[in-house]
């Protein structure tokens, strides 16, 4: 990259990079050998004779599909290292952050403003790595919305750059949490094959369909075993990851313990997918209480009150009063 044709493009870049304030340089390419080893760093044509219009975020990328970076390159060509004053850092990283949103559509998000001031402040980011980043970070989130929601991976996205720790990961997270989200809740999972989805067709990981319109939820394996009707949800854990994205869209019924876990999965289920409870009222806890005692189950102590129900205010005050746990398997005679 050290090709004498490209002094003057490096000289300027470097200027642009050291001289605060501008995140872009504009190039004269003058000559056929000028246009073809520039064509080979950017890996496109390049006309000439013409003025083109340089970013310093895109420059890195190109540079980096080669194996190296923009402050690399800099430091190789001219013998020394990027710097500026603080002063000059602070001007050049509003600008790059800005120049990066404004690339991808965000820069009058309501939460950008302080995204740019939170990661010049406190975004740890060295200012030569800052373009790559930025730009990189601007593109993530414009493809990110709770509606209609892309469900995707953070390696997908990012490959490594989105693990947790990394410079990527930090400023992202941060602007999903200014916009009153995070990754879970824009779609985007840890990774495509962690915590795969038990139904009636078989475990499902994100790279999975499941094509039916209407589901039911459950807590316990033994309703499938047992043959309940109906397509299947089993969630033994709650409300996970892989479940969201497969229940996104669905009409779902949903039914769980009668315990204090159980209440809250219902409670998220249905905050979710906006779903309705099945036989899950304070009159069928009753009916499940007293159906157990005359079949001569011993049904556990409730030791703690649940959360109120979302879909019956009565069922926690019922279940607190009453003080016994009735779970799935207690049930199943009267779910089939």
């Amino acid at each position: 990259m050290d090709q004498p044709e490209l002094a003057e493009f490096w000289r300027l870049a470097r200027e642009t990079a050291e001289g605060g304030g501008r995140s872009a340089f504009s190039f004269r390419v003058e000559d056929a050998s000028t246009a073809t080893v520039l064509g080979e760093l950017l890996r496109k044509p390049i006309a000439h004779p013409a003025r083109r219009q340089i970013s310093l975020a895109r420059l890195d990328e190109h540079i980096r599909a080669h194996g190296s970076s923009l402050p690399e390159v800099l430091e190789s060509v001219h013998g020394k290292p990027l710097g500026m004053s603080t002063e000059q850092e602070s001007s050049t990283a509003d600008a790059v952050l800005r120049f990066a949103l404004r690339e991808h559509g965000l820069l009058h998000a309501p939460w950008a403003a302080e995204w740019i001031e939170h990661v010049r402040r406190y975004g740890k980011i060295p200012q030569p790595a800052l373009p790559m980043i930025a730009n990189q970070a601007a593109a993530i989130l414009a493809q990110l919305s709770p509606e209609p929601r892309r469900w995707t991976t953070r390696f997908a996205l990012a490959g490594n750059d989105l693990d947790d720790g990394r410079p990527l990961a930090r400023v992202v997270g941060k602007a999903l949490r200014l916009a009153g989200t995070d990754f879970e809740r824009s779609g985007v999972l840890p990774d495509a094959y962690s915590g795969p989805v038990l139904t009636s067709r078989g475990y499902l990981t994100l790279n999975d369909t499941l094509d039916v319109p209407e589901i039911t939820v459950v807590r316990s394996p033994r309703l499938l075993e047992s043959g309940v009707p109906g397509p299947l949800m089993v969630l033994p854990d709650g409300l996970t990851p892989q479940a969201k994205h497969h229940l996104d869209g669905k009409t779902v019924l949903c039914h769980n313990d009668f315990t204090p876990d159980g209440i809250r999965t219902v409670n998220e289920v249905l905050a979710w997918t906006g779903g309705t409870p099945w036989r899950m009222s304070a009159a069928d806890y009753r009916e499940a209480v007293a159906t157990s005692i005359a079949r001569g189950v011993e049904l556990p102590t409730l030791n703690s009150r649940p959360e109120t129900a979302s879909w019956d205010p009565d069922l926690a005050e019922t279940m607190a009063t009453t003080g016994l746990v009735v779970t799935e398997e207690h049930l199943l005679p009267s779910l089939l």
